[in-house]
């Protein structure tokens, strides 16, 4: 602990010793509740939150140009005016993040992991061609949407966080395809509850996809761009219809090997032999709620396995969980495959009731987002 009592970490790539708030601009001594505001009073119905679109305060905004990047701008009008020639809308030069700031009991707010979060934004930045964000200056930025915004975030007990979506894309004209000479960072801020209606209560129904393909082996898949999530699209609305609020894909060469689901990495779960499996393939997008409970499973004698799943394997799990910033933890209850006449050709069950292993890491997890127990390995940052 350092004399502000703020938890110290090993940055392994400089091999020196560095503090979460080290990264932010504002020192930790300086730092007092009433400038970062009270969470939790903007007048919101915070029990009834759900994952979808709401008005805040700002966002915040910065723009590359001539090989560096600007200032960055806290904007109350959700509108960006945008060339008509931006890459962006003609060659899906686009990248985006999902990460959460929750409040803990004293009034403070916290973002989680949003070290993670920057390092993955740089790698599907690199895969489409756009310009670094420094790791400083992206959790700077989302701290000060987050201090902006402190009135959003749901009150510590409300069950909510405030979800942040950074998103770098694009704005320079170009017509031919090549890449930008202009890009926009954007983080926009939204209170949210659970992604799926009821959280935890009740394990929803899947559906495995064999009619579209998420992602191409050696494509994007391991990047977050916007693309991505059109392909999904079709089969998720299709999947609704017929009463599957989640979808499953399978590798797209063979169709053999489970791969993730539509917004969230798939997880297995086997009680017996305490294995936390979960797909391997270049395919699939880095979950940073996957690292983390991985790292949580570990930390209660868990073996944790990656590679490949064959699509039979499913018989051996007892639950199934898909993961991610946006669901944090969902429980699912069964997974159907339909044949070419949209009969079912089989279905794989799990518990009927949320599993035992799933709510554990989902309290584990949860309780360290909400500050209720040590955070050992240094996952939240402070805002301030």
């Amino acid at each position: 602990m350092d004399r502000f009592g703020i938890k110290e970490i090993v940055c392994k790539e400089c091999n020196t010793r560095i503090n979460n708030n080290s990264l932010l601009s504002v020192s930790a001594s300086a730092t007092t509740e009433e400038e970062v505001g009270a969470p939790g009073t903007a007048d919101l119905p915070w029990s009834e939150l759900g994952f979808e679109f709401r008005p805040t305060k700002s966002h915040l905004r910065m723009v590359y140009r001539d090989g560096k990047w600007g200032e960055s701008e806290l904007v109350e009008s959700p509108y960006l005016n945008v060339h008509i020639g931006a890459t962006a809308l003609h060659y899906g030069q686009s990248c985006f993040e999902g990460l959460k700031a929750f409040s803990h009991d004293d009034g403070s707010v916290y973002m989680f992991r949003p070290d993670e979060n920057a390092k993955r934004i740089n790698k599907s930045a690199e895969r489409v061609m756009m310009p670094e964000i420094p790791t400083k200056t992206f959790i700077q930025a989302c701290n000060d949407v987050v201090k902006d915004n402190i009135a959003y975030v749901p009150p510590y007990g409300s069950g909510g966080a405030l979800y942040l979506r950074p998103l770098l894309f694009g704005s320079g004209p170009k017509i031919g395809l090549q890449p930008a000479e202009e890009y926009t960072f954007i983080v926009l801020v939204i209170p949210v509850g659970d992604y799926y209606k009821g959280g935890l209560a009740k394990p929803v129904d899947g559906l495995i996809i064999d009619e579209y393909d998420r992602a191409a082996p050696k494509g994007v898949g391991a990047a977050k761009v916007a693309g991505n999530y059109a392909a999904d699209l079709i089969p998720n609305m299709e999947a609704k219809k017929m009463g599957y609020p989640i979808c499953l894909y399978l590798d797209a060469a063979t169709h053999t090997k489970v791969e993730e689901f539509s917004t969230s990495n798939f997880i297995g779960i086997d009680n017996e032999n305490k294995r936390y499996v979960t797909p391997k393939s270049p395919s699939v997008l880095p979950s940073i709620t996957n690292k983390s409970l991985q790292t949580i499973a570990k930390d209660e004698g868990m073996a944790v396995e990656q590679g490949d799943i064959e699509i039979g394997e499913l018989t051996g799990f007892d639950e199934v969980i898909a993961c991610g910033t946006a669901v944090v933890v969902t429980p699912v209850g069964s997974l159907t495959r339909l044949d070419a006449s949209g009969e079912e050709a089989s279905k794989y069950e799990f518990t009927e009731d949320v599993g035992e292993t799933t709510r554990r890491l989902y309290d584990q997890v949860r309780s360290i987002q909400n500050g209720e127990v040590d955070d050992k390995h240094n996952w939240n940052f402070k805002v301030q």
